[in-house]
């Protein structure tokens, strides 16, 4: 009882420091942290390359595999980019054949409470973002 209690004090004073965020920051627009953020991440690919490494870490044909949809590409461009951010670290094994593996760093293991946020919405959602889903593409 006091676990279920403590969490949800601790969600109360998140939500709280939420709303200071946001007060301080009187209007929300290109120059606000939340915009700023969703910029930088909020892409289909680089949610879905962060979703997947939050598994462990993973060489690239596993992430193509389990990534549908992407090109080799676009996996190597978006992961360049997150190693640039410093959410990713590509570690080059001496082997041979080399082996690459990639992983997040703490930068981009902090972003699981957020995107683990957003997928519970979505499937909360689930019937209603894909009506408008196939309605807008």
């Amino acid at each position: 009882m006091d676990g279920i209690i403590k969490g949800q004090r601790e969600k109360n004073e998140n939500y709280f420091k939420l709303q200071q965020s946001l007060l301080l920051k009187s209007s929300l627009d290109e120059s606000c942290i939340l915009n700023q953020s969703l910029t930088l991440i909020a892409n289909k690919w680089t949610l879905l390359i962060l979703m997947a490494l939050m598994q462990g870490s993973k060489r690239s044909s596993e992430l193509l595999r389990q990534i549908k949809g992407i090109s080799p590409k676009m996996l190597n461009q978006t992961l360049k980019i997150l190693i640039n951010y410093g959410m990713v670290v590509r570690t080059v094994f001496p082997e041979v054949p080399p082996r690459v593996e990639y992983t997040l760093t703490e930068f981009g293991i902090s972003t699981a409470d957020p995107l683990m946020a957003l997928l519970n919405w979505s499937v909360s959602w689930e019937p209603q973002l894909t009506k408008l889903y196939k309605q807008t593409f």
